[in-house]
């Protein structure tokens, strides 16, 4: 019986393979004999597992959602000049969206002056406050509307910065409510807190750090 050369293991006459190694037998004929059966392959070891994946704790980077601009590397901050830009833009459009109702308000009051159009002034006045009232709510909420929708107001579209939340997605129209909210409140309590991004590491506001949002160059 013929041993094998790469092992030394004793094998059958027959045996093209060696049944310890599965090395090649040297002279061995083409097939075997009736009734035996060839040498069953060796189970190949099982691939190390990969301990990047997300079921051993690995890190995967997240993915920015869609909307308004590409994904927003991170890391890429977008500078205070930028936010407050954007802001400046914001209040433009605002009180711009209030101007037609305010118009009006005046005109109603030059009328009012007058016994002859007192009453219609009285109306024009009236009618003038409230639109300049839905003009400034309809574009602060838009706004707000964008900013949970896309991360970015009108202002923010311009200056091509976005806001979004520690997952990579915008806020959401309830979030983002909140955070105009509290940013105004603190902006009246002192107005100096507004500039709290120009010497924090990630250049958040205070704002920021209570709803976990970053502003990041779109």
């Amino acid at each position: 019986m013929p041993f094998c050369p790469r092992c030394g293991t004793q094998a059958n006459d027959w045996d093209p393979f060696c049944q310890q190694c599965s090395s090649p037998l040297p002279n061995r004929p083409s097939s075997p004999p009736y009734g035996s059966q060839p040498p069953a392959p060796q189970p190949q070891p099982p691939s190390p597992p990969s301990y990047n994946a997300p079921e051993y704790g690995g890190y995967q980077q997240p993915v920015y959602g869609g909307g308004y601009g590409a994904a927003a590397p991170t890391g890429s901050y977008a500078g205070v000049g930028k936010r407050f830009a954007a802001v400046f833009i914001d209040g433009l459009l605002v009180s711009a969206a209030g101007l037609p109702g305010i118009i009006i308000f005046f005109i109603g009051a030059a009328m009012a002056g007058s016994r002859s159009t007192e009453e219609i002034g009285a109306i024009f006045g009236f009618l003038g406050w409230l639109l300049a009232i839905a003009g400034y709510l309809g574009l602060f909420i838009y706004n707000i509307y964008l900013l949970g929708r896309d991360g970015a107001t009108l202002g923010k579209r311009w200056m091509k910065i976005k806001v979004i939340d520690n997952t990579g997605q915008p806020l959401g129209f309830g979030k983002a409510f909140l955070r105009e909210l509290v940013k105004s409140v603190v902006g009246n309590v002192c107005f100096i807190l507004l500039f709290w991004p120009l010497w924090d590491q990630e250049q958040q506001g205070l704002y920021d750090k209570l709803f976990d949002t970053h502003v990041y160059d779109a």
